[in-house]
Parts: structure tokens; C-alpha cells; sequence
């Protein structure tokens, strides 16, 4: 974790998230619980849950109208690949096919990625889940437990343009590697336990190497569509960190965004530097949080 000063604001704790964990560690829970209630508020990407009443927004943005289809913007997958991949994720074919690119990758993500829900879990209730909840979710609801004011970067409005504005290249690398997950990962991909010993070690070199590195049999098209989600993350994420009055309160304030919007070029640290900020060199969570008062100031 970073700490960024600027004399008339607050201090930012700039913590790296992972958004999914492979298993339960009390450590990270312990670590996240003694910064959380530390600090004057919690800064994250955006609500980490989807309300009912938000779906519409997403279909609005993220679906074809019903003259076109996946099957019409989709050159690297036939038809039938398409169907199958909708099977195989148990979508309705029709409407899969209705889905834009981003979309339909997304939803194979969410399909794949069966996340706990923690009160069963941890009372042996959910055996089918196939990861946990990750960094944001878990300070998400230790904000909502403490009553600790919590911040959004980011609208779901503002997310979605984003993704609908990714090349469609991209898209397109997103989808049929999305599909192809599905049947088991490439060789060289970095799993979700890599990334959790990463984080859990304060390995600010292993993560850096994990977010800017092309992986072995990675597509081109696919690394350009991880970079652009990045890049144009960090310009969202640093732009409302300069402009948004409620930094110029009292701190300190605890920023968690994803590992990959830490590093790189012009990467948050760097764009925070440029606004003026003095950034220190990063530290463990839990050697940092020993330096935060008992009560928030």
C-alpha cells in the first residue's frame, strides 16, 4: 500500500485489490478490518453488486437491438461456436446472441467464476462455489458494518460506457477467449491463487509482472482488451480523485482499486504525482495500519 499526501487534503492509503481470492485467509480479514476502521472513508472502483432496478441500464448498454445478433459482429467464431459456447454456460442461445461482445464475455466470467456467498460458506452451506469474495467486496461490507462513509470513483452508468467503448478487436479477443475458458485455461495464465500469495505477500514486483505482461499463448487482441479496461479505468479513477470535493475533508482515506491500475505507464501513482501529490514507497497494509490512530481523526 502507497500513502499519497498534498497539503489542504487528506491522506490517501492507496491499496491494490484483487477482486476474487481462491480461499479464506483470517489474515487478509484482520488486515482489512484494522484499516477499515481507521479511516475517515472507503474509496472503491464502483458497488461491487448489480440492484435489480440497475438491469435495465445494462441491457440498455450492453445488448444488440432485436434486428442484429453477436452473429453479425463476430468474425473469429461461426454461429454454431457461439450457440455452443451459450450451452455451455447454460444462456438461452437467443438470447446470448443478443448480448454485445463485452457483455456476453462478461457473463461467461460470471458464469465460470461461481463466487461465495460468505455467511453460507463459512456455515457449510454453499459446497458449489468455486471462488471467494475478493479485496472490494469484503471492505464493501465492512463499510456498511461500521457505518464508515463509502465512496464510489465510478457510476455504473459511467462503467458501462466504458466497456461499450472498448475496441471492438478487443471485444471480439474477450469473447472467444471468455469461450474458450470455459474448457479449461491456456497454458501460462496466471491463476487467481498466484495473485491472492501475491497480494497476501505484499509482492508489489509479482503483481506488477501479472498485470503487464503479455502471458504465454495470450492473444494480442486479448492482452489490448485487459490494457484498455486498465487505462481507461485509471483516467476515470484519477480524474475523480482530483476533482471530487469530498477529498478536502479530514483523512485519512482509504483507496482500493484494482492491482492492475497501479502499475505501468501513466499508471495511478503516476497521475496522482502529476496532481501534486507526494507519494511514499509502498508498504504492507498491516505495517502501515500500526501508524493509524485507534479512532479516525
Amino acid at each position: 500500500m502507497w500513502t499519497a499526501s498534498l497539503p489542504g487534503h487528506p491522506t490517501l492509503l492507496l491499496l491494490p485489490t484483487v477482486h476474487l481470492l481462491a480461499h479464506e485467509d483470517p489474515r487478509i480479514d484482520a488486515t482489512l478490518a484494522e484499516l477499515a476502521g481507521n479511516v475517515r472513508a472507503i474509496v472503491l472502483e464502483g458497488p461491487v453488486s448489480i440492484a435489480r432496478d440497475q438491469l435495465p441500464l445494462i441491457e440498455r448498454y450492453g445488448r444488440y437491438p432485436a434486428s442484429d445478433n453477436l452473429t453479425n459482429h463476430v468474425k473469429s467464431m461461426t454461429p454454431a461456436a457461439l450457440a455452443q459456447c451459450a450451452r455451455d454456460s447454460d444462456w438461452n442461445i437467443v438470447k446470448f446472441l443478443q448480448l454485445k461482445m463485452w457483455l456476453a464475455a462478461g457473463s461467461l466470467d460470471a458464469h465460470r467464476w461461481r463466487v461465495a456467498d460468505i455467511s453460507t460458506a463459512r456455515a457449510g452451506k454453499d459446497r458449489g462455489a468455486t471462488v471467494w469474495p475478493g479485496i472490494d467486496m469484503r471492505l464493501q461490507a465492512l463499510a456498511q458494518k461500521n457505518r464508515v462513509p463509502l465512496i464510489y470513483l465510478q457510476t455504473l452508468d459511467d462503467a458501462l460506457k466504458l466497456m461499450d467503448a472498448m475496441p471492438q478487436e478487443a471485444q471480439e479477443a474477450y469473447l472467444s477467449a471468455a469461450c474458450a475458458a470455459l474448457h479449461g485455461f491456456p497454458p501460462g495464465y496466471a491463476s487467481i491463487e498466484v495473485f491472492q500469495r501475491a497480494w497476501t505477500d505484499a509482492d508489489t514486483a509479482t503483481l506488477e509482472r501479472l498485470v503487464t505482461t503479455r502471458a504465454a499463448g495470450e492473444s494480442e487482441g486479448l492482452f489490448e482488451s485487459t490494457e484498455y479496461i486498465m487505462a481507461a479505468g485509471t483516467r476515470a479513477f484519477s480524474a475523480s480523485i482530483e476533482r471530487d470535493g469530498y477529498f478536502y475533508g479530514k483523512g485519512p482515506i482509504l483507496v482500493a482499486v484494482g492491482a492492475g491500475h497501479f502499475f505501468g505507464p501513466d499508471s495511478l501513482i503516476d497521475r496522482l504525482k502529476q496532481a501534486g501529490y507526494t507519494i511514499t514507497p509502498a508498504q504492507h497494509p498491516a505495517i502501515v495500519s500500526r501508524y493509524l490512530p485507534k479512532t479516525a481523526p
